[in-house]
């Protein structure tokens, strides 16, 4: 079960910078066509100063920044009977390759809930919210964890 106490504790920030060989490899995971990914021409000819992230690219920077075991360790979340439950983005403006982000990542929220069989399950709610290297906010992301018992 996990440890209720942690709501509302925060990490300490950690940083990524945002490289273009990542997004590529990125779409190339998820089979995104799209050609403003990999090719900064065809992003500048569609409006965008360079080449910019896909929607939901930030699941790399929690997972390669090891952050979401960070969060299984301090609610003490048995990692072989949690899922991912949802992931929510709430741009403020375009990521593109070479910003740097700072997230600062907090456990907001958390609930046991019954499922359909009678079994239970907690839901934890995390956000970090990232900055770039001006020090500019340009995403909230919201993440739902479901640890069943």
């Amino acid at each position: 079960m996990a440890d209720q106490t942690a709501v509302g504790k925060e990490f300490p920030p950690f940083t990524w910078e945002v490289e273009r060989g990542k997004i590529r490899e990125f779409v190339q995971a998820i089979g995104d066509k799209n050609p403003i990914y990999t090719d900064k021409e065809a992003a500048v000819r569609a409006g965008y100063k360079d080449s910019p992230t896909p929607p939901t690219f930030p699941i790399v920077l929690v997972m390669w920044t090891n952050m979401l075991w960070e969060t299984f360790s301090a609610a003490k979340i048995n990692f072989e009977r949690a899922l991912h439950g949802e992931e929510i983005y709430e741009y403020y403006q375009e990521i593109y390759p070479n910003d740097v982000l700072i997230g600062r990542m907090k456990i907001v929220g958390m609930e046991t809930k019954f499922g359909g069989t009678g079994g239970k399950m907690d839901i934890i709610r995390l956000e970090i919210l990232y900055t770039n290297q001006r020090n500019e906010p340009v995403l909230k992301a919201m993440t739902v964890l479901v640890e069943r018992k």
